[in-house]
């Protein structure tokens, strides 16, 4: 592999991934299109996190038997398996219709995500890691810093998200449909001696990477409390300018990934990420204190920091101190990881809401940010491993 990261390969696979985000993204109102449809409170939370469990235990089952070998027909399968679910939630208005569509669209969608690791890291040059990440993720950013703004242009209220996601059923099949332009790399005739259950044992028994995948698990629950929760707190506090929290931070999480790119490559991942969290994790607590004092833009800005820095440097690292074959497999239960926090953070805030209010979602978003920032500090500085 050159010293080049900017190949034809992966700026396909970027195009591929930012396809199945921006179907990700069109979700931003479901909440709210929940509540219109009728469905129970109780049920809202459990809906919202469908996506995700579905998504862990599918990313669970095929971790192992995603390779660089098989990884184009796991993704064209997962791309097939998202556009069904994506039409059937646009057409369906009954409860468990919905949630059944819901958990399909989990599930497409980390077969495709779970296919473009092995073929990603298969693109990047060992000394590149952090700027490799930075721009995976500045990709993934892209369509939530677009879609809000976008949904208020276009006047498309959260009634219309039916009709909305079933023509974003054609962005699931155009990741399949590019598979036709990837070039064919070498590694894919290879078979990969760490994709299998004896390496995801390996994997999980490393203490440095358990660390890692903990510290995962607890940002995106985070994260997620407050992607899914702002904006009904917002309409209970009457704040109208609450979508801009999001728009604004995302902006600055990817600058930060677009500049700092070279950066995450200099210094040490561990306390850079540490810093970070620890910064999204004061912002996050103090949402419901300064949300009306005019404080919300800084803590976004502050938010869309700490976020644009943890996520990318999470990744590097667990590519940085991962054995050389290993690297698709561990990015793999990574987004494992990322699905879990996913899960877990909707449904903890749910019952969170229902018995302290918002103040009490932010305040447990705040904690899973902090204790992940105390998590990756306990992570042995590791050399970058070369084959």
């Amino acid at each position: 592999m050159g010293a080049s990261l900017f190949t034809r390969p992966f700026l396909l696979l970027l195009t591929q991934f930012l396809a199945v985000s921006t179907v990700v993204a069109f979700f931003f109102p479901l909440q709210e299109y929940l509540k219109l449809l009728g469905f129970p409170a109780a049920s809202v939370g459990f809906i919202l996190g469908a996506d995700a469990l579905a998504a862990l235990v599918v990313q669970f089952l095929i971790t192992p038997l995603v390779t660089a070998k098989t990884a184009r027909y796991w993704l064209l399968g997962g791309s097939i398996v998202l556009a069904l679910a994506l039409f059937l939630e646009g057409s369906l208005t009954g409860e468990l219709g919905f949630t059944t569509a819901r958990l399909l669209q989990g599930a497409g969608f980390v077969c495709v995500v779970a296919a473009l690791m092995p073929l990603f890291v298969l693109c990047i040059p060992r000394d590149m890691s952090g700027r490799a990440f930075g721009m995976i993720s500045l990709v993934r950013l892209v369509p939530y810093a677009a879609v809000p703004p976008l949904f208020d242009l276009l006047g498309i209220v959260p009634s219309a998200l039916g009709s909305v996601i079933r023509w974003a059923a054609l962005l699931a099949l155009l990741a399949g449909v590019l598979l036709w332009w990837l070039p064919r790399f070498p590694q894919e005739q290879e078979e990969s001696p760490g994709s299998s259950f004896a390496g995801v044992r390996e994997s999980l028994t490393d203490r440095n990477l358990l660390l890692l995948f903990g510290t995962t698990v607890l940002l995106y629950a985070g994260y997620a409390l407050v992607f899914f929760f702002l904006k009904g707190f917002g309409r209970e506090q009457g704040i109208s300018s609450v979508g801009l929290f999001f728009t604004a931070a995302t902006v600055v999480m990817m600058v930060a990934r677009l500049f700092g790119g070279r950066l995450f490559d200099r210094y040490d991942k561990r306390r850079l990420n540490a810093v970070s969290l620890a910064l999204s994790a004061g912002a996050v607590a103090l949402l419901p204190l300064l949300a009306h004092s005019g404080g919300l833009l800084l803590l976004a800005l502050l938010c869309g920091l700490g976020w644009g820095v943890s996520m990318p440097l999470l990744n590097a690292l667990i590519f940085d101190i991962s054995q050389p074959g290993r690297q698709g497999l561990n990015q793999n239960l990574s987004l494992l990881m990322l699905q879990a926090g996913f899960f877990l953070g909707p449904l903890l805030g749910g019952l969170a809401q229902a018995d302290g209010g918002y103040r009490l979602v932010f305040t447990v978003a705040g904690g899973f940010l902090m204790t992940a920032a105390g998590a990756v500090l306990l992570v042995k500085k590791v050399a970058v491993k070369t084959a």
